[in-house]
């Protein structure tokens, strides 16, 4: 086993008995990554799962492990296993030859090894020198780590106290809009140096201090997405489309619109991304075998809705909308936006919990959806996920690196009905506990900001159990955004839109606000010119990848509207 690097660095280990395969990793490696990286080789697993302890002993950090060989060592069921359990954000790469994946047992091997969340994803052996799609499999997963462990360079600093609501949701906009950031106690050394330097006080709400060196004591949203280069203000005149949320639906019809050369605006409450924003891994979406978190997904969508020319009004909220010759949208405080059309992809919120003992957590140790900034918080603690879908899979495995436990309470009979059957597979093999028939009711606080403990309630004989908890994430239920659309906008009981034909078939000839003679398009809502995709819909999938179909399908609809006018 051998160090090649004069400073301590986060390290890159690879394992491979046979010297020549060795030598054909870890040379490539050495020319490109030994002056950033601590590169170490082990002769096969044994060697290499020693080689795991001795740097955790020394405090090190390790980023990546490349490995041919996924067998037992001693208690670990693999050196993969073992490097995730000493370093829960490491990327773990099983190394295959050039072709062998059409070998079955070679095959048989990755599926199982990535099932099992031993691995993130196979790595062919370079073949040639550059071997740059071997670098580039390298770079993503350092990247990855990266982004995981927080080492990209933090310009940004919050000083708060880390139990006040406030002081996460700082953080977590950061997070979501791609912009990582320290925090910091207001007391430490580190805090009060910074802001002895700028000559400011804590008065107990939290500040944000700028890459400029610029304090912002306790900003609004909309305060805090213009220090980083965000827009707020809304133009004038009148656009072709305003598109109202920017989750994946939203992001989609933007991306056509503006790509089709109409002058779009997007509108976004809270953070780029909607609910898929939060997950912190999405598996099944077309195009990224290794999967993808949601926030990078959101953060590549936005970018590419920009460079088309999409203009975006973030941290806006819609508050009303009036239908004339056209669209006008009241935007919170007191500001109106005009449009010829109007995309609804303001998406759902999570139902909040009917358990009392929760609410004055929330936001401290009670989450809504999971991040990455509350996931790396739970390092060793007891967590409860909230839910049966999807969103509760990701969240639950993700938390799984870094909690001393997981569990995740439903309050069906299992998860089949709304979870992926890969979710579930990769649930077992991380030993996550599942709850089935039961919910939330109450909980128990060790301290004034500290939970403890949660209780939950059999659904079918009322029987009471108490189980531990520090934190708790919840995703329950859905909510759609619509509060604020006019009557002439025909939604069901439950607050979703409906569109197209349903329109007809739900409010009859009178609901459809179109000329006599014409019906709905197939995501047209009751008005003429006003569509809806995505979770706000009636009868929406789901999933990210139907409603990035639906944001993107619906623009051949907004161009008919469009031109029915200039014809009309």
């Amino acid at each position: 086993m051998e160090g090649r690097a004069s400073r301590p660095q986060a390290a890159i280990l690879v394992v491979a008995a046979d010297e020549s395969a060795r030598r054909a990793l870890f040379e490539p490696l050495e020319r490109r990554y030994a002056r950033d990286y601590l590169l170490i080789d082990a002769e096969g697993p044994a060697d290499g799962v020693a080689a795991i302890d001795e740097l955790r002993a020394a405090g090190g950090a390790l980023a990546l492990v490349l490995a041919d060989d996924a067998s037992a060592v001693g208690d670990h069921a693999s050196v993969f296993a073992a490097a995730r359990r000493a370093f829960p954000d490491v990327r773990r790469g099983f190394v295959i030859e050039w072709g062998s994946w059409a070998d079955r047992r070679t095959a048989d091997a990755v599926l199982q090894l990535m099932s099992h969340l031993q691995i993130d994803y196979y790595v062919v052996r370079p073949t040639h020198s550059p071997d740059e799609s071997f670098h580039r499999a390298v770079t993503d997963f350092l990247r990855e780590w990266e982004a995981s462990v927080g080492k990209r360079h933090r310009a940004f600093t919050i000083i708060g106290d880390g139990t006040q609501p406030r002081t996460h949701d700082l953080r977590r906009l950061l997070d979501r809009s791609g912009v990582p950031a320290d925090q910091l106690g207001p007391d430490s050394p580190d805090a009060l140096a910074l802001l002895a330097e700028a000559g400011v006080d804590y008065a107990g709400v939290p500040l944000v201090r700028t890459p400029a060196g610029h304090v912002l004591v306790d900003p609004d949203d909309a305060e805090l997405a213009r220090s980083h280069g965000l827009t707020t203000e809304l133009p004038t005149g009148v656009r072709d489309l305003i598109v109202v949320g920017a989750g994946p639906a939203g992001l989609a019809a933007a991306v056509y619109a503006a790509s089709e050369g109409l002058d779009t605006l997007v509108l976004e409450t809270d953070s780029i991304g909607g609910q898929a924003g939060s997950s912190s891994l999405i598996r099944n979406y077309l195009g990224f075998s290794r999967g993808v978190s949601g926030s990078e997904l959101a953060q590549r969508a936005y970018q590419q809705a920009w460079v088309f020319g999409a203009r975006f009004g973030h941290t806006r909220r819609v508050t009303g909308m009036r239908v004339d010759d056209g669209f006008e949208l009241q935007v919170a405080p007191d500001e109106v936006v005009h449009a010829r059309a109007v995309v609804l992809a303001s998406g759902v919120s999570y139902r909040r919990l009917a358990a009392p003992g929760l609410q004055r957590f929330v936001g401290a140790s009670v989450f809504y959806g999971a991040t990455s900034v509350e996931a790396r918080a739970q390092a060793g603690r007891d967590v409860l996920v909230v839910g049966g879908g999807n969103s509760a899979g990701q969240a639950a495995l993700h938390l799984a690196r870094y909690a001393g436990s997981v569990t995740i309470v439903v309050r069906g009979e299992g998860l089949a009905a709304s979870m992926s059957r890969y979710l579930i597979d990769q649930l077992e093999a991380m030993g996550v506990r599942i709850v089935t028939g039961a919910r939330v009711v109450d909980a128990s606080a060790a301290s004034a900001d500290r939970l403890e403990r949660v209780v939950l309630e059999r659904t079918e004989s009322s029987e009471r159990l108490e189980v531990p908890a520090d934190a708790v994430f919840i995703t329950i239920g859905a909510r759609p955004h619509t509060e604020w659309l006019p009557p002439a906008v025909l939604r069901d009981r439950w607050g979703s839109v409906i569109t197209g034909p349903e329109v007809l078939a739900e409010g009859g000839r009178r609901a459809w606000q179109g000329e006599s003679g014409t019906e709905p398009a197939p995501l047209e809502t009751s008005v003429p010119g006003c569509f809806a995709v995505g979770d706000v819909r009636r009868g929406s999938v789901k999933r990210v990848a139907s409603a990035v179909g639906e944001g993107s399908v619906v623009i051949s609809s907004v161009h008919r509207h469009l031109g029915a006018l200039v014809g009309g």
